[in-house]
């Protein structure tokens, strides 16, 4: 869903903040509106010999994910869409990792995928290529590699949102009237509890071992404790729903429980600080590969298989023309010319405000209780986690930023 804290009040600059280095294709030079020169001076590629992943997570982008998957099918012959949501869980023991198929020319979108295997195996997943044969012909279409769009958030800004959006009334969704699911409850996978799962990342989040952790064994279950102290825990709650608890405790008590929720049940808040550095890890290791390989200097992304874009929610809705043109460009690289990009990125930021003026109810709004929320759980043992999370988050978006220059 599109959170939107406000409306811009200004069309913004041409520069996209992104050059990506994935070379022309002089076929759809010539198609979509570029120079003949470019054909002979530069080599061939295109964007049908990437597989294309979006993932997202909730309170960080749903809408937006489908949104962006919609504008790569339109504005590219030949590119597929992955039909309906594809399950987020890992499918065995021995596979811990959201099964996800990647065939070159297709756009996936993916919430919340567990990437819970070994980072060799979690490569080897994102490049397999199974599907998309040539239409006249059995050969499969070769894949050059995989581009990510991996949206994340603060996430401050990821439980209040959730919060202001489950306690809401009406309710957009029916689950959260359930009496009989216990939203504190220990999850397990194949005989593994999500703790179990997540800790071996969370303990250890550098490539060298060498970053603090985000959250401990201890410490997680202390998380399950708080959440069960306030689930259920007061007289006249004992056999409530989950909504009835954000509807009578104080707002105080009520962002605490459904942040926890969203920690250690639904798990969407730890899930992306794994996703984020198991991600990373690929791209260190790779850079490393590409390093010696090069005689110890930088080679450029075009020779990198696995390609990441790490995008903050925030910066499509305070900036949603820019941001559009980044990942167009991201995904396209010079496949469509410079203007023909922007007149899709400007279509979309139209598009988006038009939405937002007339209060499209898929976009959250900003509330008056953010400010409070936010210290709530500042002031609580939850504040911590969280702020571990978000420095991962900042580095993280901030490394991309910068080597992107």
């Amino acid at each position: 869903v599109f959170n939107a804290f406000f409306v811009p009040k200004h069309r913004e600059p041409e520069s996209s903040g992104y050059e990506d280095t994935t070379l022309r294709h002089p076929s759809y030079v010539r198609s979509r509106g570029g120079s003949d020169w470019a054909a002979e001076t530069e080599l061939i590629s295109s964007p049908l010999e990437y597989a294309h992943l979006i993932i997202n997570y909730h309170k960080t982008g749903h809408e937006l994910a489908y949104s962006l998957q919609e504008l790569v099918l339109s504005n590219f012959p030949d590119m597929e869409r992955e039909n309906g949501a594809r399950p987020r869980q890992h499918p065995s023991t021995a596979q811990r990792c959201s099964h996800i198929e990647l065939p070159p020319g297709k756009v996936v979108v993916q919430e919340a995928p567990h990437f819970f295997c070994d980072t060799n195996n979690l490569a080897e997943m994102l490049l397999e290529n199974k599907g998309r044969f040539h239409r006249e012909g059995e050969q499969r279409i070769p894949k050059r590699g995989v581009k990510i769009l991996h949206l994340v958030r603060d996430p401050f800004s990821m439980a209040i949102s959730n919060y202001n959006y489950h306690s809401q009334d009406p309710t957009p969704e029916g689950w959260v009237k359930d009496k009989t699911r216990n939203i504190c409850g220990k999850k397990e996978f194949f005989g593994d509890t999500l703790a179990e799962l997540l800790l071996p990342t969370l303990v250890s989040p550098g490539v060298d071992f060498d970053k603090p952790p985000i959250v401990g064994k201890e410490e997680f279950d202390m998380l399950y404790d708080k959440c069960n102290r306030l689930f259920r825990a007061q007289r006249g709650f004992e056999d409530e729903s989950y909504y009835f608890h954000l509807r009578q405790l104080d707002p105080s008590h009520g962002i605490k429980l459904s942040t926890l929720q969203q920690m250690v049940n639904g798990g969407d808040i730890f899930l992306m600080a794994n996703n984020i550095i198991k991600l990373n890890q690929i791209r260190t290791i790779q850079s490393r590969v590409n390093d010696i390989n090069d005689g110890g200097n930088t080679m450029k992304s075009k020779y990198d298989k696995i390609q990441i874009l790490t995008m903050s929610l925030s910066d499509f809705t305070h900036y949603p023309r820019r941001s559009t043109l980044k990942y167009l460009n991201f995904v396209y690289g010079n496949a469509l010319s410079r203007e023909e990009k922007g007149r899709i990125a400007t279509q979309y930021e139209n598009a988006y405000v038009e939405r937002v003026e007339t209060g499209d109810l898929h976009i959250t709004h900003g509330n008056d209780n953010e400010e409070m929320l936010r210290k709530a759980l500042q002031n609580d043992m939850i504040g911590k986690y969280l702020g571990n999370i978000e420095s991962v988050v900042s580095e993280t978006l901030a490394a991309d930023e910068q080597s992107k220059k």
